[in-house]
């Protein structure tokens, strides 16, 4: 039995935001919730055949706005699940009892997607006119506070936007939100102060610029506030490189796809890693077939085999993993090879639980 190191659950990939930085404007599939049902029958085989270690509810979409999601978190804390959720944040002025509802909820994590931290960047988001900047940011500072407030065991993640040029990644579309050391730094600052606000146990501001000043532009990086706050600051990649028409493709390099990762699109789909949101890679679809057995099915089987043995064989893993010119594409291939076969693991070796927080 193949067991994930993560599992992406699109509860919904219907979504209040339409941001730059975010293929929901190009995706072609149909819009929809997954079922409810289908859901808790997915949490419970999860749960009892330990088929991933830690599942999100997010793939594409908003989970805040899922009609069922506080049931769905309630279930799957109750089958003890190490369970992630990402969200952009907003409802937490639109619909103020999520904050009550998320502190009280149990929930192992939760990644707020703040990316654009002021009112200037805040316009590529695409949010609802009645959603202004000052009242998204004071949505989530109150949730942040209620959180550090409560005896709540949730890790709550702060999320920014890093356009940084980084000579490994091929952005989705041009954008400059925060880029260059000295901004980042001074974002992370102001928010950092704007969260810890009134906080007891918050560090001291020599502490703060001291953890802050260890940032380097173009890295995925976590900055620790308190046991239950941190600021994450993640670099502008591709979605796959699906709108480019000057991609050189991949021959070579490896993928984690379907091996430690897969995700199941709203309507049960399965497909191997979080970047086909379309849906073009699919390995089966569970309301036909229980999830273990596709993930033992020859599909992805194949796919797994393929990469342990460094070839790109699929179309869309061939313009995901290449980029836009020849150098940069050998970069990548190689760089991907490095990573997950020699970077990743000795990092999870050496420090134990690496890249889970």
């Amino acid at each position: 039995m193949h067991r994930l190191d993560r599992l992406h659950l699109e509860v919904t990939n219907v979504c209040n935001f339409k941001c730059e930085f975010c293929p929901d404007a190009i995706m072609q599939r149909s819009r929809g919730h997954m079922d409810f049902s289908l859901l808790e029958r997915l949490i419970d085989e999860i749960s009892d055949r330990q088929l991933a270690r830690i599942v999100t509810f997010h793939l594409m979409g908003e989970p805040l706005i899922y009609p069922f999601i506080f049931m769905a978190i309630q279930r799957a804390v109750e089958r003890g699940l190490a369970l992630h959720l990402t969200t952009n944040g907003s409802t937490f002025h639109l619909r103020p009892d999520h904050i009550e509802r998320l502190v009280a909820s149990g929930l192992p994590k939760l990644t707020i997607s703040l990316q654009t931290p002021d009112p200037q960047t805040f316009t590529i988001r695409g949010a609802p006119p009645k959603l202004k900047p000052e009242q998204y940011f004071d949505g989530i500072t109150r949730y942040v506070q209620a959180h550090l407030a409560a005896d709540s065991p949730t890790r709550v993640h702060l999320k920014f936007l890093d356009t940084t040029p980084h000579p490994f990644l091929v952005p989705h579309k041009p954008l400059s939100v925060i880029a260059g050391k000295t901004q980042m730094q001074q974002e992370l600052y102001n928010w950092a102060k704007r969260l810890l606000a009134g906080y007891a146990a918050a560090p001291k501001a020599t502490t703060l610029q001291q953890r802050i000043s260890r940032y380097k532009p173009g890295r995925w990086q976590i900055i620790e506030l308190s046991p239950k706050l941190a600021l994450e600051v993640f670099p502008l990649d591709s979605w796959g490189n699906v709108e480019s028409d000057r991609v050189v493709t991949a021959q070579f390099g490896y993928c984690n796809g379907a091996s430690q990762q897969a995700g199941i699109l709203y309507d049960g789909t399965v497909v191997p890693c979080c970047k086909d949101f379309e849906g073009q890679i699919p390995l089966g679809n569970v309301q036909q077939t229980p999830l273990s057995e596709i993930l033992a099915s020859a599909p992805a089987c194949q796919l797994r085999q393929n990469f342990d043995r460094l070839q790109v064989k699929n179309p869309l893993c061939q313009r995901c993993m290449g980029a836009d010119s020849q150098t940069k594409a050998l970069l990548r291939q190689a760089g991907s090879v490095a990573y997950f076969k020699f970077y990743s693991p000795l990092k999870k070796r050496l420090q134990p639980g690496w890249g889970e927080v």
